[in-house]
């Protein structure tokens, strides 16, 4: 279905659809600038939806479709598992957004912190030395 076909099809159906007093989908998009109107994606997938809607519940409505109810209902279930995928997509786009921002403060702090040398105790200078002369002495048998 062409754009011209598809947004003369969602008016006919909204059309019939208030005559008879029946439930129908308007969506309305707000915000939208005059430029993006007659290009707009929005605009296209929006009116789609809204004919498919329509025209469904014409189906149920004026002809008894029971197969309308079943693609209503499946309808359903993908747009929940999109709105499902959407948004572990956006939490995936966050985190990982928040991974750099964290990676980069890390490494500022990195940055600005000087190595600090900690002086080893005596008492286990002792103890290294010890194991490394047995270990020199065990290598030489």
């Amino acid at each position: 279905m062409n754009k011209h076909n598809a947004e003369e099809f969602a008016r006919e159906i909204k059309e019939v659809m208030k005559e008879y007093g029946l439930p129908y989908v308007e969506i309305t998009i707000y915000n939208e600038s005059p430029d993006d109107k007659s290009r707009s994606p929005l605009k296209h997938v929006s009116l789609k939806m809204e004919a498919l809607v329509n025209a469904l519940l014409g189906d149920m409505m004026f002809a008894g479709m029971e197969e309308a109810g079943f693609i209503i209902n499946q309808l359903e279930n993908q747009v929940g598992d999109l709105l499902t995928l959407s948004a572990y997509l956006r939490l995936k786009h966050e985190r990982m957004k928040l991974n750099k921002v964290l990676k980069s403060k890390i490494e500022n702090v990195m940055k600005q912190k000087k190595a600090v040398s900690v002086p080893i105790p005596e008492v286990f200078r002792e103890v290294l030395k010890e194991i490394a002369e047995k270990d020199k002495k065990k290598g030489s048998e």
